[in-house]
């Protein structure tokens, strides 16, 4: 056999998943290529070697003898590309940085703690470089790929970047104890969307998932009142929350220390629970672009009770 006949060691993976899986797709799906790609290597290797490797089928395919026969000749090349895979994806961790972005509510409450994780798992913690902002602009971050990987607030995965769901956050309505609501601990929706409240600045999550939400409740955004201050950060929210500057909405986290010390109180609202997803987001590809990014994700993913992956279309 001539040197430009031999097939290519990601071909080979393709006859092999195939071999297991009894399916082109989903072969292709294992290796993070399309089953366009797949079949594409599997016709220009049968092309080269004059050989039927795959019976195509409606329901599934299957490995000829030939093609048996190929993937059991391969099998030490493929164990060999496996490890080396495997240990080169191990040292390019170790040496290579992870560039993120979070959200503030996750880079204060939930970051510190994924970074540790990582750390257990045998990488350096001090090669994470953190970007603490709101969401618009972790998204901005990574759309333009000046970091590899981001941390957002909010169900919706953004247009043209790959979505992982990751946790669960709950918001809350916060007033101070001299409050007129503090006395009756609940208000309807219409009352809370009427009202002008304390919130972070545009382009963080917290405001979106109220006005999402209502509107869920059939108060449409129009009717939901500008806010009454917009401020920079959590803490800040919540101390101008606690002055009695207004009602505040914002996450259980930040908001724990408050509540605690009896500087806050939580209000309920009738029928209606603000929840969001907290994700992570990355360019493009089945997983973030550098091995040091995707240990990173790995990490988070086991710390975590959501896990999956979600392309852009939320799928």
């Amino acid at each position: 056999m001539e040197n430009s006949q031999l097939p290519d060691v990601r071909t080979l993976q393709v006859l092999e998943a195939i071999g297991r899986l009894q399916s082109i797709t989903l072969a292709a799906g294992s290796l993070g290529i399309t089953q366009q790609a797949a079949s594409t290597r599997l016709k220009r290797l049968e092309t080269r070697l004059g050989r039927s490797l795959v019976v195509r089928a409606a329901r599934e395919s299957r490995l000829t003898d030939d093609g048996q026969a190929l993937v059991s000749m391969a099998r030490p090349l493929l164990s060999a590309a496996t490890d080396f895979e495997s240990e080169l994806s191990a040292y390019l961790s170790q040496k290579h940085a992870v560039n993120v972005a979070a959200s503030l509510t996750i880079a204060e409450h939930f970051l510190p703690r994924w970074i540790v994780a990582y750390r257990e798992a045998g990488n350096t913690a001090s090669r994470v470089n953190v970007t603490s902002t709101n969401t618009r602009e972790v998204i901005r971050l990574v759309s333009t790929e000046a970091v590899e990987l981001g941390f957002i607030e909010g169900f919706a995965p953004p247009p043209g970047l790959q979505y992982a769901p990751l946790a669960l956050d709950e918001l809350i309505v916060l007033v101070a104890p001299s409050h007129p609501w503090a006395a009756r601990g609940r208000v309807s929706a219409r009352t809370l969307a009427a009202t002008p409240l304390i919130t972070r600045e545009d382009g963080s999550g917290c405001r979106s998932v109220v006005v999402a939400t209502l509107g869920q409740h059939g108060i449409p955004p129009e009717q939901v009142a500008d806010p009454a201050m917009q401020l920079p950060s959590n803490t800040a929210v919540l101390e101008a929350a606690a002055a009695n500057a207004g009602p505040a909405v914002l996450s259980t986290h930040p908001a724990a220390s408050f509540l605690g010390a009896h500087r806050l109180v939580r209000i309920e609202v009738d029928g209606v629970r603000f929840r969001r997803s907290l994700g992570a987001i990355w360019r493009q590809g089945a997983e973030p672009p550098t091995p040091a990014s995707q240990e990173f994700l790995r990490a988070v993913s086991r710390m975590t009770p959501l896990s999956g992956r979600q392309t852009e279309d939320g799928s």
